[in-house]
């Protein structure tokens, strides 16, 4: 059953595609709550042929989401996070990135603006199965939680699915 809350995927990288077609294929929510910015190429490739909302940017895919998630290398995080620091107030933001070093700690230093942050961390099993941690920070409303995670989830199970 699809979550019926809004979502924006910022960022770059190669989980940025792996994540917004790992939402839509999965149906963890329904495309048209999926928001991207019209700038994101990426990001607009990876949904092509679902019905998800294109924004002007980025500033405008997130203003209309309850819930960010941005992705980026450790080098780019602190970049994706800025252009976004002033506005991601009332809004769970939630970075994805497979370096333990980007944990809440660390975002919390780079978008104070943010009062609800959830850090999801990527890694390999023994079997090379990949998934995810989460350090969630107290302001982080509770019903959103779960959501948060099955976004994530979702791309780690796909790509564990493809091989």
């Amino acid at each position: 059953m699809p979550q019926n809350v809004l979502v924006s995927v910022l960022g770059e990288g190669e989980y940025l595609p792996k994540l917004i077609r790992a939402i839509l294929v999965k149906e963890i929510i329904p495309a048209r709550n999926l928001f991207l910015s019209a700038g994101n190429e990426a990001a607009c490739r990876a949904a092509e042929g679902y019905d998800v909302r294109i924004c002007d940017d980025d500033l405008s895919a997130m203003i209309k989401s309850e819930i960010v998630l941005v992705t980026a290398s450790k080098r780019e995080m602190p970049t994706e996070l800025a252009r976004i620091s002033s506005s991601s107030q009332k809004r769970v933001v939630v970075t994805v990135c497979d370096k333990e070093s980007v944990d809440l700690a660390y975002v919390s230093e780079r978008i104070a603006a943010a009062t609800e942050l959830i850090a999801a961390v990527l890694h390999r099993d023994e079997n090379g199965k990949m998934y995810a941690t989460y350090e969630i920070n107290q302001k982080a409303r509770l019903f959103l939680h779960q959501p948060c995670r099955d976004l994530v989830n979702a791309m780690c199970d796909l790509i564990n699915e493809q091989g």
